[in-house]
């Protein structure tokens, strides 16, 4: 039997369908835009996984984590002995995906200490989203402590450079949310890198910065080494065994 429809209840139902198609494309669509976003840093973690799977590294070290001042540190085993150090950071990085690769090359670690250096690109030369960038680190920090309740976790404050001197008022205001946690929470400590990187005038020192005027030379990673050791070496003594 062939089955009849009034042409209003016709209409009614193609749009419907219609409806349907175009929403389910928009959520596809919308998936596979964040899948791709999400993406670009893969192979980058995929070498440190084929690096864990051939060495895995030993558990209990310190861990430094976070964006390119983290990644470019070459010397940094170098500068923290006697500690046992793992360097991943990923260049580019932002605190959403820190957080987003918590599970593949933090988790398995299980490290004593976690030194975190990231903010810096969530907010460039132009996001004002202090608050944001804050919580990114924040988020990261529940997260481990929930996992490791005695974890020590070091907050390198988000750094002045040229190149983003004119956001710096609101990486400075996120850098203030976040002292102002580490200084109400049980084993957090900020490490303010900010007033030695200034030079006599208050600006960025320019021989801290190699020619883009946001990484860092020898000089800036030997303001951090001189900053950040003595307190890692202080935690790495007083840890439980």
């Amino acid at each position: 039997m062939k089955l009849s429809f009034p042409p209003i209840l016709l209409s009614a139902m193609l749009a419907a369908v219609s409806g349907c198609r175009s929403e389910t494309h928009s959520v596809t669509t919308q998936a596979s835009t964040q899948t791709a976003a999400g993406a670009w840093y893969e192979p980058e973690i995929r070498t440190f996984e084929a690096s864990d799977k051939l060495s895995p590294p030993r558990h209990g070290q310190v861990l430094f984590i976070g964006s390119s001042s983290i990644r470019k540190w070459s010397t940094l085993t170098a500068d923290m002995q006697p500690l046992p150090v793992l360097n991943r950071g990923f260049g580019g990085s932002k605190t959403a995906d820190a957080l987003a690769v918590f599970d593949r090359i933090v988790r398995p670690y299980e490290p004593a200490v976690i030194v975190y250096y990231c903010g810096d690109n969530d907010l460039g030369k132009d996001n004002t989203n202090s608050q944001a960038a804050a919580e990114g680190f924040l988020a990261f920090h529940r997260r481990a402590a929930a996992i490791w309740p005695d974890i020590r976790v070091f907050y390198i404050a988000i750094k002045p450079s040229i190149a983003r001197w004119s956001n710096w008022s609101a990486m400075k205001r996120a850098n203030n949310i976040v002292r102002r946690y580490c200084e109400s929470t049980r084993g957090l400590t900020y490490i303010d890198v900010v007033p030695p990187m200034l030079g006599a005038d208050g600006s960025p020192d320019p021989s801290l910065f190699r020619e883009d005027g946001l990484h860092m030379t020898e000089k800036g990673y030997a303001i951090w080494t001189d900053l950040i050791r003595s307190k890692l070496l202080e935690a790495w003594s007083a840890r439980k065994q």
